[in-house]
């Protein structure tokens, strides 16, 4: 189990209980527990050195192997058990999927704590042999430097980093001159920013991936779909079997939207102490894992990402999508950031409301951004309220916290 330093003490102990945990390995933490505290240094060397006491373990392929908690966009973080099959296989597959050889010096630019950095990084990286640069945290000027002193050819970030990085006042293309690869994944990429960074960076290859914690990497768009897979997250990774499945279950035909489903060796074992929320999953049969996000598939295997189903907006029987609304906001010089949820509407049950935040010195106010959408967006789509905000809720890895917006809202 890997816990974020952005954790409070009180979630330490509570995720600590929840996974049953034995040892702690830790950077200089101050907590109060029962269990067996290692400090990296001295008492981690006298560890590794086998003076501490283990026992021997021999381990199966499909025994667990780690547990990784969810992002916590919608709520209390849930723990993904999965098995050493599933991460190991997983390792290879995407190393393949984005091209890393031993020759890349991959930087992890994101959160260790999470899958995205871990095991879509870190974990792919050491098995396709690359050098691995690691940053303590995320600041777009330490990423600069890294990459510049340390020739970094590859990285893994979500959209948020990539924006931070060109608002970087230190931001200068030459500076990425080694880069060759930069895998985006986490959150829907703002197609405005993507044309942005191929504009800026063109002999960078933009690699889109989509996956979960529950499932690892499912997908991958690599730069030479572009243009003709524009807004697509790609094809099934190597050892990923997908479907698109009906509200009955069965398989919907090209072009439909429905659930994206997963089965195969990357699943998850479950959820962990918690067997309901894992029957849930299964919620279709056949061994098909739900996702929780609406998806259609072209004639090529393509699939595009519609929204998440938990964030798709009803409005007087109409499904409105946020995403849309959110892309057409980006193309909007004044904003920087923006998000989209739907609130509660006696009449129409839910309406659209943003949240944006300027860009720069951006003046522009809520008038002027609905104008902007009402000439773009059929008008049922187009937002009732438009807020402005310093920054936006994030998970450690940057997912924007749509369930903390709603609850602000309320």
């Amino acid at each position: 189990m890997n816990l974020s330093p952005r954790n409070t003490t009180d979630e330490v102990r509570d995720l600590l209980a929840r996974s049953q945990s034995k040892m702690l390995f830790h950077d200089g933490m101050e907590i109060a527990t029962d269990i067996q505290m290692i400090r990296f240094g001295e008492d981690f060397k006298t560890f590794a050195s086998g003076n501490a006491s283990i026992e021997n373990i021999v381990l199966s392929p499909d025994d667990p192997f780690c547990i990784t908690y969810t992002g916590g966009t919608t709520g209390q973080p849930r723990g993904v058990l999965v098995s050493h099959r599933a991460r190991a296989g997983q390792a290879h597959a995407i190393a393949k999927a984005f091209g890393f050889t031993e020759n890349d010096v991959v930087c992890v630019s994101t959160p260790m704590s999470h899958v995205a950095g871990l095991f879509v990084c870190f974990q792919p990286a050491v098995a396709a042999g690359a050098t691995s640069v690691l940053l303590e945290r995320w600041e777009a000027g330490a990423f600069l430097e890294q990459a510049e002193n340390q020739g970094v050819t590859a990285t893994v970030m979500v959209p948020t980093q990539l924006i931070d990085l060109l608002a970087n006042e230190a931001f200068r293309p030459e500076r990425l001159a080694t880069l060759r690869r930069v895998v985006y994944a986490g959150a829907p990429m703002p197609a405005p920013v993507l044309a942005r960074l191929m504009e800026t960076l063109p002999w960078v290859e933009f690699i889109e991936n989509y996956g979960q914690s529950e499932l690892g990497a499912l997908t991958v768009r690599r730069g030479a779909d572009l243009p003709a897979k524009v807004g697509s997250i790609g094809q099934a990774i190597d050892g990923v079997e997908l479907a698109v499945l009906g509200p009955d279950g069965g398989p919907l035909a090209s072009g439909e939207v429905g659930e994206l489903c997963c089965r195969g060796p990357n699943a998850l074992l479950g959820y962990d102490g918690d067997p309901e929320a894992t029957e849930a999953l299964y919620k279709y049969g056949n061994g098909w894992i739900a996702t929780g996000d609406a998806v259609r598939c072209d004639e090529d295997g393509f699939y595009t990402l519609v929204e998440r189903l938990r964030d798709m907006i009803i409005r007087g029987g109409e499904n409105i999508y946020p995403v849309e609304i959110e892309n057409v906001l980006f193309g909007h010089p004044a904003v920087a950031e923006c998000a989209v949820i739907g609130i509660p509407d006696g009449r129409l049950g839910e309406v659209p409301v943003a949240y944006v935040v300027r860009a720069g010195e951006g003046t522009a106010d809520a008038r002027e951004l609905i104008d902007h959408c009402e000439s773009r967006l059929a008008r049922y789509k187009v937002p009732r309220i438009v807020r402005f905000v310093a920054e936006l809720p994030k998970t450690a890895v940057g997912k924007v916290r749509k369930n903390v917006l709603r609850a602000r809202y309320e």
